[in-house]
């Protein structure tokens, strides 16, 4: 039985988020930063920015009958991509028989759209750990996989926003995994930490052809995908130099985090859209917009008017779609758990045995 130290957990995710608070709000005066970065290392009830424990039920979510193979066969999904996912190492494989969750097969079988020409756009909610990510992923790899870029176009094909640096590197690290085996899709973060030439690239950044190892590779090469923020999006829309990662091959753009985006920083990210798709010459309708999200609330409808309003588009071509919860099996048919044996259970105590952490009570199997 695998087991979780819930408590260096709670003192990793104090040190990240202190970390990321630090780069966030720089300091220049190194005692003051320092300062800062202890005490929100703290308990939560010192100044901390992690607050004591608390636990929660993660509740399985409802699966569909389709799986990659399925949506292939019915021509929804690329074969060749479906092969490429299903034959990845252990950490990337999406295997190509693996059950879909309903929200992340909806999206496959949206509705169809009153003009052929139009794009949908989507709302995807669903609890934390349900796939949100997979969900608008696998169907903008499958739109990028099967309309290669035409030779007249230039520019990004696809622009996923987030809220903070943090965000953008977890998501480029588990994109990368799953395109670094193949030379036909590319992607690049743009962020402030990303070297301006390869030869500011640090070893562990020089990755595969199939991501750029700095700004001025990928100007040279503009990525399929482009991840960044909203602040940096700013700046690469004032920048001459970056023109080029705008043109009319612009396909997708993808909101993550959306219910940060309230009030007028909601306003300001509707203006910044509509900019880049000024800039790329292309129609919002001619766009598949989605907004993701594990928190926000409202109506179908509620979000409805917010994707319209956010993206651009008419109503009707914006489709929430929301996790589902499966269904629990009922208790009194489940087998009861096993007595502990009192020999698998024991208190540590510190006795030079390179125990991390002495008189904790640990169970461990076999």
């Amino acid at each position: 039985m695998s087991q979780v130290d819930a408590l260096e957990l709670v003192k990793l995710t104090r040190r990240r988020l202190a970390d990321l608070a630090i780069s966030e709000n720089y300091v220049r005066d190194e005692s003051v930063a320092s300062a800062a970065s202890e005490i929100w290392r703290g308990e939560g009830k010192k100044g901390g920015l992690v607050s004591d424990l608390w636990v929660q039920g993660a509740f399985p979510n409802k699966s569909s009958a389709d799986s990659l193979e399925s949506l292939a066969s019915d021509g929804l999904f690329p074969a060749g991509l479906c092969d490429y996912l299903d034959s990845l190492g252990d950490v990337s494989r999406f295997p190509k028989d693996r059950k879909l969750f309903s929200h992340q097969a909806k999206v496959f079988r949206a509705d169809p759209l009153p003009k052929p020409d139009d794009r949908p756009s989507f709302v995807i909610t669903a609890g934390t750990g349900a796939g949100k990510t997979e969900a608008f992923l696998l169907p903008i790899l499958a739109g990028l996989w099967d309309e290669p870029r035409k030779s007249d176009e230039s520019g990004m094909r696809c622009l996923i926003l987030y809220p903070m640096n943090a965000l953008v590197t977890d998501q480029v690290t588990r994109l990368y995994g799953l395109l670094k085996n193949q030379e036909r899709l590319s992607l690049f973060h743009f962020t402030s930490e990303t070297p301006e030439k390869d030869s500011q690239a640090k070893e562990a950044e020089k990755w595969e052809s199939c991501r750029p190892w700095s700004r001025e590779s990928a100007r040279r090469n503009i990525p399929d995908i482009v991840i960044t923020n909203y602040s940096m999006l700013e700046y690469m829309l004032c920048r001459p130099q970056d023109r080029e990662f705008f043109g009319p091959a612009l396909r997708y753009m993808v909101l993550d985090e959306a219910h940060l985006y309230t009030g007028t920083l909601a306003a300001e990210i509707t203006l910044l859209l509509r900019r880049v798709r000024d800039r790329c010459q292309v129609a919002p309708e001619r766009i598949t917009h989605i907004a993701t999200s594990a928190t926000i609330g409202g109506s179908t409808d509620d979000l409805k008017t917010l994707a319209s309003t956010v993206f651009s588009v008419p109503p009707v071509l914006v489709e929430v779609v929301k996790g589902e919860k499966a269904s629990l099996p009922d208790s009194r048919a489940l087998p009861s758990a096993p007595v502990p044996d009192p020999r698998q259970t024991r208190t540590e105590r510190g006795n030079g045995s390179g125990d991390a952490h002495p008189g904790r009570p640990v169970c461990r199997d076999g």
